[in-house]
């Protein structure tokens, strides 16, 4: 995927958490919104687009994107396997609704902004790494 354009040409950080059991790898493309979470031998396990103001991922190459509403992705998708109201994590801070929906050999999940039912991050898991 490194190799292929658009991607090619970003700029990223690599480290791995050597801690964990099993270890992660994590690729974060700091001026494209994007996060990737690999495994030990480098298969991406979860894909993290955001869509902050100076982190924004360019939602042309996806489906869904950022602009549409909470009611449009339930429209896309349909009933969500999980879902959840804002909450306040002690740890993690405040974070909006989300929508889970589980798809045959991955997972996605949306995050909406704390104010609003628009979509601030999307993750793509694949289904033996789901929470």
């Amino acid at each position: 995927m490194l190799r292929d354009a658009p991607f090619k040409d970003w700029v990223f950080e690599r480290s791995l958490e050597k801690d964990l059991d099993p270890p992660i790898i994590h690729y974060v493309f700091p001026r494209h919104g994007l996060e990737l979470r690999c495994d030990d031998d480098e298969k991406i396990c979860v894909i993290f687009l955001y869509s902050n103001e100076s982190d924004l991922f360019d939602d042309v190459l996806i489906e869904p994107h950022f602009s549409w509403s909470r009611q449009q992705v339930v429209e896309y998708f349909g009933s969500p396997s999980k879902s959840g109201g804002r909450s306040n994590h002690p740890i993690l801070g405040d974070y909006g609704a989300w929508d889970r929906f589980s798809m045959p050999g991955y997972t996605v999940r949306f995050e909406y902004e704390m104010d609003s039912d628009h979509i601030q991050k999307i993750t793509f898991m694949r289904n033996d790494v789901v929470p």
